[in-house]
This record gives structure tokens, C-alpha cells and sequence, in this order.
């Protein structure tokens, strides 16, 4: 019998036919990477891992049996039957936690997977998203898209049923590419609670939300009092002409959000020429006077001033024009002394009337700050009549000058006050009347505290106003209660009074602080109904606004823009079905 050629041989030939080829090895390919290091890339969802014999294979194995993308693996089927309890449960944040990943550490270098930490190789970042797969989340499209049409449909027949009209409140993440927006819907349902709910999410361009807000409001259709957009959208995409189709009763219609009002006004301000001349002005004084420190020995700057000169012979920084005008002011009088000793600066520094302007603007802009201030902090002192002849009144004593017929004025405050003030006085109004610890009692007393001699000026606007609102409520009561039949001392019928005579003239409510104004309502409102129906949707919508429900909407928003930009193009049909899932079996605060 022959003996074996290889017998007793120890060349590399015969070792590689006595060694049995692993089945791991079959699910992966190997390669060297540029360094020469042995690399193993999973067939499946091509991550790479350590390929070098002293790893050995036990790693790899591992990774087969929990990949996702392995039609093998048990972790797939696992997954699988996860995800099918988490929809039969419509466990949706359980959805959403898994797979936008909020457990890891979302920072930018988490989304980078090409690049190695110092003490975290590639391979452990893999291995620890290895729950990841889009593959996973998509073969269950069909059963979450399912569930979502379900619970929109539950939901938006709920909205449809209650009797109460709502308030919108849109909340965007302005400044990024790609803009994510929530909607927001607020309401007090049939016990007097108030909600909110987020019907909606998407992320796309701003110029098209008001038409994700016309899809939404489908089952709300011709009942919504108002909506709170964020200041940046441009009023062109408020879509005026679709609210004022949403029903025949009053309603306050776009409101903007008091966050971002100065912003507006330095929009405003960045396109007017007469800014752009004046800040062109303070630069070429600022400029003169800093050249002249330097070569003249009689003018000696302190540090203040020094620093003041620095500020003002540069543009203002986006949204710094408050800053630079409070700094041109102070520099004012060093400027005049100048001009006494320069004949030169005398005749490019700015005359009186300039100076008036510019202290003039500074007023209006520190007014228009602290409103904005008041209302996002909730301590809101602004008066409820907020128009011209008022800032005119509070101003003059400021600026020691009439500022009637300054610029500022006449080209930005009386289009901050349209867009702003005169949106938000309807809903103010019926607010502290509608409270019945105040009534109109509190009105007059504001008035004459505030406007003084022009006291009934406003409260005649005011009366007029809320009882112009009542009787459009009152037309549509179905009930009879609009007025009662009084008797008077002997028994004779008076002239009968009207549901809002008789809330008036009843006693208010002692004037505490923990006083739940829903709870009154609720347990009144079988007498005054018309009245409760306005309660019910005016003081739906809190004034200033309660910022839990833009919080909670922003952490939706945030969740789903981490799970798109996570997995890219996979799975964007996912990703705002599964958000609007967690808006509607949620609320807007959780």
C-alpha cells in the first residue's frame, strides 16, 4: 500500500488541507485594510469587524446569531416578535425609543461611523447598534401604517364629536435645512379639563406647513378659535383667508408666539433704508473718533468709551440692534463735546434730530423687548389695550421728546402692534372678563391705572367688543336660556335680563390665588351657557402660553429627526406615522 505523499510533512500546503473551513468565515469576507490589518465584513448589513487570527471567531459567531439583517439570526426573530407586541400593545413610544436609539449618547460623532475614538474601536460602535436595522422596523410597515390610519381615525372622530371649538399651536425648529414641525391642538373636553394633543408632525420646507395644517384639521373643520404660529414664518404662509372660512364666531385667527417678536422687528428694520443710512452714520463718527484717539493728544478716551467706539465701527450682529443703539446713546454726549473742540466731526457727526431718532428707537425697542420678555416668562404686565397713543403716552416720558412722527414709529411699531397686540387683545379681554373673580371690574380698573384720562375711551371699546362676541355666541345657542323674566320688589314683571346682565351682576368670586376657574365653569355653566361655551373656547388657549406642550412637541420632533437622520432614505415613510402615533395615544406635555 502507497503511503501518503504528505506524511509526516510541515508545509503550509498540507496544514491548509488538514484544517476544516469555518461556517463563520462562510458569512463573511475577508480583506486588509489600508494599515494591513485583517478586516471581516459581515455579509449581511456589511460591518466590519477585527479579522485577525488571535481575535478568533467567537465574535463573529456572536454577530451572525444577533444580526438583523441575517435572515438566520434569532435576534431577527426575536425582533420580529418585539416589535410585533410593541404594535399589538400600540406600545408607539416603545417604537419610537428602540429605533430612533434615545439611550445612546446622539452626538455627532455617534452618527459617524467611519471614525475611530481614542478607547472605542469601530467594532464595539457596530456591535452596539446592532438593534438598529432598518430591515426590522420595515417589515412591519404595513402593520404600523395600519395602526396609524386606526388611531387617526379614532382620534380625529373624537376631536369631531366634542362640542368645543380649538386652538392651534404650530411649533418649528427653525433654523436647520430641513424644518420639523408638531401641531399641536388645544382643548377643554366635556369634564373641563384642558388638553393637548399633537395631531401632526413633519419635516419639510416652511413655506408649505399651513398646507400640513389644512390636512390635519380635517375633523376640526370650521371650529378652531385660533393659531400660534412662531414668528419666522412670513405672514404670506399664515393662511388668513383659510381661517377666516373655519366658522361664523369670533375667533383671534394667527397669533404669533412672543418668542420670537424681536426678531421680527430686526427683519423689519434690516430692510429699511433709513436704518441702514443711520447705523452707516454711527459708523463713520465711531470710525473718525477712534483715528483721532489716536493722533490727537488732547482727546483721551476711557475704557468705556473706548469700548463703546469698538461696538459701533462694526455692523450690529444679527438680532444685536437693541445693543447697538443703547450703545450709541451712551457715547452721545461724548460725541457733542467732541464736535465743540472738532470743527471736522461737528460736520459728520449727527444733528439733534438724529440723536432724537436714535434715542427714540432705543426706547421703542427696549419697550418692545420687555413685552416680548413679559410674555414668554408669564409675568405679563403689558396693558390689554397695547396701540399707538398708548406707546406714545409711555414713551414721551422716556425719551423727553415727542415720538409721534419718529420712524421707528411710523414704519415698524404700528406693524409690530397690527401683527402682534391687536391679535392677542380679543383673547386678553374676554379672559379677565370671563373670570369671575375680576369681570368687567377688572377691566376699569386696569384702564384707569394704565391710560388714565383715555380710560373711557378704552373701556368703551372694550364693552363693545365683548359683548359684540356674546351675541354672536347667542345666536347660534340652541338653548333657551339667552334671557330670563325678572320680578321686582312687588312681584310685577321687569324687563327680562340677558344671561351676561345677570353674570355680571352677580357677586364675584373672593379674589384668591388658587382659584381653578375650569372647576367654576363646569359647576355654572347650566346658568350661563352661552357664556360657558365662550369660556370653554377662549380659555383654551392660556395667555401667556403654557410651554409644556411646545416642549413635548420638541421632543417628538427630536425623535423623529434623530431616526431620520439616522437611517437616511430607509425608512422616511416611517417615520411621521410613527411620531403622529406617539401625538395621539399621548399628550402634548408627555
Amino acid at each position: 500500500m502507497k503511503g501518503d505523499p504528505n506524511a509526516g510533512s510541515s508545509s503550509p500546503s498540507a496544514i491548509k488541507k488538514m484544517k476544516k473551513p469555518s461556517d463563520v468565515l462562510e458569512e463573511m469576507r475577508e480583506y486588509r485594510d489600508a494599515d494591513g490589518n485583517v478586516k471581516a465584513e459581515c455579509n449581511h448589513c456589511k460591518k466590519t469587524f477585527d479579522g485577525s487570527s488571535k481575535k478568533g471567531t467567537t465574535h463573529l459567531k456572536n454577530h451572525l446569531e444577533s444580526c438583523q439583517a441575517n435572515p438566520k439570526s434569532k435576534g431577527r426573530t426575536e425582533e420580529l416578535k418585539m416589535l410585533a407586541s410593541l404594535i399589538k400593545k400600540k406600545s408607539v413610544g416603545g417604537l419610537i425609543e428602540h429605533f430612533s436609539n434615545t439611550e445612546r449618547d446622539t452626538t455627532d460623532e455617534d452618527f459617524d461611523h467611519s471614525s475611530d475614538r481614542e478607547g472605542d474601536t469601530s467594532d464595539e460602535k457596530r456591535e452596539n447598534s446592532d438593534g438598529l436595522d432598518p430591515s426590522v422596523l420595515k417589515s412591519r410597515k404595513d402593520e404600523i401604517l395600519q395602526l396609524y390610519q386606526e388611531e387617526k381615525e379614532k382620534l380625529h372622530q373624537f376631536l369631531k364629536n366634542l362640542s368645543c371649538r380649538f386652538s392651534l399651536q404650530l411649533v418649528a425648529l427653525v433654523g436647520l435645512f430641513e424644518v420639523p414641525c408638531s401641531l399641536v391642538v388645544h382643548y377643554i373636553d366635556d369634564s373641563w379639563q384642558r388638553q393637548s394633543k399633537i395631531i401632526s408632525f413633519w419635516v419639510d420646507d416652511a413655506d408649505i406647513a399651513m398646507e400640513y395644517v389644512k390636512e390635519s384639521c380635517l375633523s376640526i373643520h370650521g371650529k378652531i378659535c385660533s393659531v400660534l404660529v412662531p414668528f419666522q414664518i412670513p405672514p404670506a404662509y399664515d393662511g388668513e383667508s383659510w381661517f377666516s372660512r373655519q366658522g361664523s364666531l369670533p375667533f383671534a385667527g394667527c397669533l404669533r408666539n412672543a418668542d420670537g417678536l424681536m426678531d421680527y422687528i430686526d427683519g423689519v428694520l434690516r430692510s429699511e433704508d433709513y436704518f441702514r443710512d443711520g447705523i452707516q452714520s454711527l459708523k463713520e463718527c465711531a470710525h473718525y473718533v477712534a483715528s483721532k484717539s489716536r493722533s490727537d493728544e488732547r482727546i483721551q478716551l476711557d475704557g468705556d468709551v473706548q469700548r463703546a467706539i469698538c461696538w459701533l465701527n462694526r455692523v450690529p450682529d444679527p438680532w444685536g440692534h437693541l445693543k447697538y443703539f443703547a450703545t450709541a446713546v451712551r457715547v452721545k454726549e461724548a460725541f457733542f463735546e467732541l464736535g465743540q473742540l472738532d470743527s471736522d466731526f461737528r460736520t459728520i457727526n449727527l444733528t439733534e434730530k438724529k440723536w432724537d431718532e436714535v434715542t427714540a428707537t432705543l426706547e421703542h425697542l427696549k419697550f418692545l423687548e420687555d413685552v416680548a420678555v413679559g410674555f414668554s416668562s408669564g409675568k405679563c404686565e403689558t396693558p390689554i389695550i397695547v396701540d399707538l397713543p398708548y406707546v406714545h403716552k409711555i414713551l414721551k416720558d422716556r425719551c423727553n421728546h415727542p415720538v409721534d412722527d419718529c420712524l421707528f414709529c411710523k414704519k415698524v411699531m404700528k406693524g409690530a402692534i397690527d401683527l402682534f397686540f391687536s391679535k392677542y387683545y380679543l383673547i386678553r379681554v374676554i379672559a379677565v372678563i370671563l373670570d369671575p373673580r375680576f369681570k368687567m371690574d377688572g377691566v376699569q380698573l386696569h384702564c384707569k391705572e394704565i391710560h388714565g384720562s383715555d380710560a373711557d375711551r378704552c373701556l368703551e371699546k372694550v364693552n363693545k367688543d365683548f359683548r359684540d362676541v356674546y351675541d354672536a355666541y347667542a345666536a347660534t345657542d340652541t338653548s333657551n336660556s339667552k334671557s330670563y323674566e325678572m320680578l321686582d320688589a312687588m312681584g310685577r314683571p321687569s324687563s327680562p335680563k340677558s344671561e351676561l346682565d345677570l353674570y355680571m351682576k352677580e357677586l364675584k368670586v373672593p379674589a384668591v390665588e388658587e382659584f381653578d376657574i375650569l372647576a367654576w365653569w363646569r359647576g355654572n355653566a347650566p346658568f350661563y351657557p352661552t357664556l360657558a361655551r365662550m369660556a370653554r373656547d377662549y380659555l383654551a388657549l392660556k395667555i401667556p402660553f403654557d410651554h409644556r406642550a411646545a416642549e413635548g412637541a420638541g421632543a417628538l420632533v427630536h425623535g423623529g429627526l434623530l431616526c431620520h437622520y439616522f437611517y437616511g432614505e430607509d425608512i422616511p415613510e416611517l417615520i411621521r406615522p410613527l411620531v403622529c402615533l406617539k401625538g395621539f395615544l399621548g399628550t402634548a406635555e408627555n
